[in-house]
C-alpha cells in the first residue's frame, strides 16, 4: 500500500500543487480542513511527498479510534529544516501521555509516538522563511486494544498484548511501549564508532585516552592533549591566501572558534594551479544563519563569473564545485556576532588524487577514507560504497549508520528506499525510464515536459517542444471547440434567415407576375353603344347606337331624339350632348 500510494503521491498532490510552482490549494489536510482517518491501520505523508515540501504551509490529521483503543505512530521517513526549538519547520503529535510536549523537526527519526487517549491529532508547520530543501516526513500508525490474544498474520503480538505491523520489529524503535518488539533482534554488523565524545568535542589519539575536549581547542597553538594531537594536521586559517600548487587546503579563521567581534569578516583565496586542468574545490561548511561563501570561476570576483552561493542550508553535506581551468576564487563573509564555524576547504587538479585518497576509476574522482561507506555517493561509480561491511555484496549502504542496504536497481529510480531517501540522492545517472535532473536527482521521464516543475531547477521542463501547461491546452482546446460551435450556429441562422427571406421575395414576384399578365391580357370593356347594338342590353332612348361606319358630327347644340327600343312594353327617353 506504501509503494502504491508513493507512486501515486506526485500524481495526486502536484496536480493540485503545479497551479503555481508552489500551491495555493494543497490536499484537505493543507487547505484549512482537518483531515480525518478512522481506518485500523494507514500511512500519512507530508505536503508534495517525495518531493521536498513547500514553505508557507500548514496541515493538520486527525486519527480517530475506537473507546480504549490505543494509537500507534512509527516514523519511516524524517527529514524537516532543522532550527532552534523547532522554530521554523515542525511537527507536532498530540495528545501525549507526557506532560512534554512532542514537537520535533531535523533529520533525525522521532521515537515513536504512543497515545494516551483513542484519538491523535498531526499538526505540520513549514514557515513562509523555509528553504524548500527538505523532504517532509512519512508515518504510519496502527490502533488497537492492549490484550490481545491474537494478532493478524503480517502483525507482531507484543508482550503485552498489542498488535503493531510486523515490519515495525526489530527496527530500533519501541512501538510495543515495553520494547518486547526489539527483544532477540539480530544487530546487522556496522562500523565502530571513530571516537567516544559527543558532537562539538574530540578526542586525543593517545591510546586508551578517554579525554574529550572542545573544538575551540583545536589549532590554537596550545598542545592540550598530552601528545599535542590537537595540534596536528591544521588547516592554514589565516584570512585569505594565495594558492598554487596542484592541491592543498585551507580554512576560515572562525573554523575551530566562532567569531564573537563586533565586526564582519571578509576573507578572499586566490587558488592558481598553473595548470590548465579543472580545479576541484571540495567544502565543508559550518556556516552561520547570515553567513555565505561564493565560488568564482578564475581570478577575481566578477559577477560573471559566480558559479556557486552556499548558505547555511548547505550545511548538512560537503559540496563540490569545478572550474572550467586551473583558477578559481573563494570569497567568504561572516556577520559580526555570527554563530556559525566557517567552512573547511580543499582543492586539487583534477585527476589528481591526494596522497591520502583513493581514486574512483576513470572518471578522474578521488575518495577519502572518511568518505568510504559512508552512504553518499561521492564517485559516479559508487565505488566509494563497494564492498562495506554494513551489507552484502552488490549493496550499498543507507546514510546515518542506519544498517539498511539497497541494491543498485534501487538507486536513483524516483522510489526512496532508505529512511532518509540517501539512495535518490547525488545521482549522477539515473535507472531507465527517469529523467536526469540538473541538481543530480532523478524524476519518472512522463513528468518531463508536462508543464510542472519537478525539478528544483525546473530542467524538467527546459527545451519542450510544447511548454504550455496541460490544463492550459486543455482549456484551449475545450474554448475552440465552443467557439467552433457556436459559430455553426451563427452560420445555420444566417443560412436559414437568408433562406426566408429569399422564399418570400420569390413568392412575391410569382404573384405580382401573374396579376400584370392578367392585366396584359384583358381587353377594355365594350361600351353602351356596342351593348346596346349587340343586343345584349336594351337601349335607351336617344341614346346614339354604335355604327363602325358612321363618322362623328360635330356637336350642334340640337337635342336628337334617340331611336326607341323595338319592345313595346318598355319605352326610356334620355338625352346626351356630344362634342
Amino acid at each position: 500500500v506504501e509503494s502504491a500510494v508513493t507512486s501515486l503521491g506526485k500524481t495526486f498532490f502536484l496536480f493540485i500543487i503545479n497551479n503555481n510552482i508552489f500551491p495555493s490549494s494543497l490536499t484537505a489536510a493543507c487547505s484549512g480542513e482537518l483531515e480525518q482517518h478512522t481506518e485500523r491501520r494507514g500511512v500519512i505523508y507530508s505536503p508534495s511527498w517525495p518531493l521536498n515540501y513547500p514553505p508557507a504551509v500548514n496541515c493538520s490529521w486527525y486519527i480517530q479510534g475506537d473507546r480504549g483503543d490505543m494509537i500507534t505512530i512509527s516514523f519511516k521517513n524524517f527529514d524537516l529544516e532543522d532550527s532552534q526549538k523547532c522554530a521554523v519547520d515542525w511537527l507536532m503529535i498530540g495528545p501525549s501521555a507526557k506532560r512534554e510536549e512532542y514537537k520535533v523537526c531535523g533529520s533525525s527519526i522521532p521515537p515513536s509516538f504512543i497515545s494516551s487517549r483513542d484519538h491523535v491529532w498531526i499538526f505540520f508547520h513549514s514557515d513562509a522563511s523555509s528553504s524548500g530543501q527538505a523532504q517532509g516526513f512519512r508515518l504510519s500508525y496502527i490502533r488497537g486494544k492492549i490484550g490481545q490474544a491474537v494478532c493478524q498474520s503480517d502483525e507482531f503480538r507484543c508482550a503485552n498484548g498489542k498488535c503493531i505491523p510486523g515490519t515495525w520489529k526489530c527496527n530500533s524503535m519501541d512501538e510495543c511501549g515495553d520494547n518486547s518488539d526489539e527483544r532477540n533482534c539480530t544487530v546487522p554488523p556496522t562500523e565502530p564508532q571513530s571516537s567516544i565524545c559527543p558532537s562539538g568535542t574530540f578526542q586525543c589519539s593517545v591510546v586508551h585516552s578517554t579525554k574529550c575536549l572542545t573544538n575551540e581547542l583545536r589549532c590554537n597553538s596550545v598542545k592540550d592533549c598530552s601528545d599535542g594531537s590537537d595540534e596536528d594536521n591544521c588547516p592554514d586559517l589565516s584570512c585569505g591566501k594565495r594558492l598554487g600548487n596542484f592541491y592543498g587546503s585551507f580554512a576560515s579563521p572562525d573554523l575551530f572558534r566562532a567569531d564573537h567581534s563586533r565586526s564582519d569578516l571578509r576573507c578572499t583565496w586566490y587558488v592558481d594551479t598553473q595548470d590548465n586542468r579543472h580545479v576541484l574545490l571540495q567544502l565543508d561548511l559550518q556556516l552561520g544563519y547570515n553567513d555565505y561563501v561564493k565560488v568564482y570561476d578564475g581570478i577575481g570576483e566578477r559577477g560573471d563569473k559566480l558559479m556557486q552561493t552556499f548558505s547555511y542550508h548547505n550545511n548538512r553535506h560537503s559540496v563540490s564545485v569545478e572550474s572550467s581551468k586551473g583558477q578559481l576564487t573563494v570569497s567568504y563573509h561572516a556577520r559580526s556576532k555570527s554563530t556559525g564555524h566557517g567552512f573547511n576547504a580543499t582543492y586539487q587538479v583534477k585527476g589528481y588524487c591526494l596522497p591520502w585518497e583513493h581514486p574512483c576509476g576513470s572518471d578522474e574522482e578521488c575518495f577519502t577514507d572518511k568518505q568510504h561507506c559512508d552512504g553518499w555517493w561521492h564517485c559516479p561509480n559508487g565505488k566509494d560504497e563497494e564492498n562495506c561491511p554494513a551489507c552484502q555484496k552488490n549493496e550499498y549502504p543507507c546514510e546515518g549508520n542506519s544498517g539498511l542496504c539497497y541494491s543498485i536497481l534501487d538507486r536513483c529510480n524516483n522510489q526512496k528506499n532508505c529512511p532518509d531517501g540517501s539512495d535518490e540522492k547525488n545521482c549522477f545517472t539515473c535507472q531507465p525510464g527517469n529523467f536526469h535532473c540538473g541538481t543530480n536527482l532523478c524524476i519518472f521521464e512522463t513528468w518531463r515536459c508536462d508543464g510542472q516543475e519537478d525539478c528544483q531547477d525546473g530542467s524538467d521542463e527546459h527545451n519542450c517542444l510544447v511548454i504550455v501547461p496541460r490544463k492550459v491546452i486543455t482549456a484551449a482546446l475545450i474554448g475552440s471547440l465552443v467557439c467552433g460551435l457556436l459559430l455553426v450556429i451563427a452560420l445555420g441562422c444566417a443560412f436559414k434567415l437568408y433562406s426566408l427571406r429569399t422564399r418570400e421575395y420569390r413568392a412575391f414576384e410569382t404573384q405580382m407576375t401573374r396579376l400584370e399578365a392578367e392585366f396584359v391580357r384583358r381587353e377594355a370593356p365594350p361600351s353602351y353603344g356596342q351593348l346596346i347594338a349587340q343586343g345584349l342590353i336594351p337601349p335607351v332612348e336617344d341614346f346614339p347606337v354604335y355604327n363602325a361606319s358612321q363618322t362623328p358630327r360635330k356637336n350642334t347644340g340640337t337635342p336628337v331624339k334617340m331611336i326607341t327600343s323595338p319592345t313595346p312594353q318598355t319605352t326610356v327617353t334620355g338625352m346626351r350632348r356630344f362634342t
